[in-house]
């Protein structure tokens, strides 16, 4: 592995995801008479290319500049720090994550977590102690929780930080992908942590299927449901499950039926662990597809098959042309094809898969 910690700029190389098998419900535009089940070879795809950069300031300040708010919240956020006083740490090394704070789970583990570690790793190296992470006070608490399992004192604040400050240069976030399992594996692997997790699963089931109960609903839930029980595989709702619960059967499970969400992102610990070749089923509604897990597991040297739900009328009008909304129909309730699902799970155990 390559010592990603060795100075305070880390050059994020590509990473190349082979080609992957998708299976779209069984349709008469292939053949008029006779419906098959599409079956899209998806193209080999590189992740991007970056650097993340940190640096070092005594007494210096953090303000709350979040991206991509609107006017009000803007205007919001000017009076507050220009009015409110600011919050003195003078014992403590401040890493500021409110600019990307998280949105959910997937973005808590995928993007902060792998900044606040490479930020800890490049303090120790400057002979400074581990930094307290700022977040804004809208984070939930299930994520706070996750960073304290993990070692990192939290602060919520909305206003102005003073203290040392550990800064940080990104490229972009996507760009974190290409590292994400060495840093998960350089800096977690043997903590007490990743033992946490281990134990956690041993209670937990192994072949799961993630269901969704608020949005993104399977309209057939029961019959995919049906379906994959005569397989081994036990319906779950990750909500049902506490935090810790929840990335221990992510993170450890062998076989993975799940619709596309936030709820995968514990994925990312499972370079933690010597287990045995994950097999994942990664389920889209045509409104939203991302490729984000597949690359994922492409990493961790498992195997992956999507299948993508049915196509409705409205959404047909965006599917040549580029959405002006493109997120107008991402958590909109959707149908499979049983066909599709059986297609996607016999290609697990096909030789060739992967």
């Amino acid at each position: 592995m390559v010592d990603l910690f060795s100075k305070n700029s880390i050059k994020i190389g590509s990473i190349i995801c082979h080609e992957n098998w998708l299976f779209a419900p069984s349709t008469y535009l292939i053949d008029s008479w006779t419906p098959f089940v599409e079956e899209v070879c998806l193209p080999s795809v590189a992740t991007e290319t970056g650097c993340l950069e940190f640096s070092f300031h005594e007494k210096s300040d953090a303000k709350f500049e979040p991206v991509n708010k609107g006017a009000l919240f803007k205007i919001h956020s000017f009076l507050r720090s220009k009015f409110s006083k600011p919050n003195y740490l003078s014992e403590q090394v401040i890493l500021d994550l409110r600019k990307y704070s998280p949105g959910n789970l997937s973005h808590a583990l995928m993007i902060h977590l792998p900044i606040a570690l490479c930020a800890r790793d490049y303090l120790s190296g400057i002979g400074k102690e581990a930094p307290v992470l700022v977040f804004p006070t809208s984070l939930p608490l299930y994520i706070i929780e996750i960073y304290k399992e993990v070692g990192f004192v939290v602060l919520l604040e909305d206003n102005k930080v003073v203290g040392d400050i550990c800064d940080f240069k990104l490229t972009s976030v996507v760009c974190l992908r290409g590292i994400l399992p060495d840093v998960i594996t350089k800096c977690l692997k043997n903590s007490q942590f990743a033992e946490n997790l281990l134990q956690r699963s041993k209670n937990l089931p192994n072949k799961i299927f993630i269901s969704r109960k608020d949005t993104r609903r399977l309209v057939n839930e029961s019959e995919v449901e049906e379906l994959l029980g005569s397989c081994g595989y036990q319906k779950i709702y990750m909500e049902d499950y506490d935090i810790l619960d929840q990335l221990a059967m992510v993170s450890l499970s062998d076989n993975i039926v799940a619709i596309h969400g936030a709820a995968l992102g514990p994925l990312v610990f499972r370079s933690l662990f010597n287990s045995k070749q994950l097999k994942f089923v990664e389920i889209f509604s045509p409104g939203h597809m991302a490729n984000v897990y597949r690359v994922l597991v492409n990493q961790l040297n498992g195997r992956w098959v999507g299948v993508r739900g049915k196509l409705w009328p409205k959404i047909i009008a965006q599917a040549y042309d580029f959405p002006k909304e493109i997120h107008k129909f991402a958590y909109a309730d959707f149908e499979i094809c049983l066909l599709s699902l059986e297609k996607a799970l016999s290609a697990l155990d096909s030789p060739s898969e992967g």
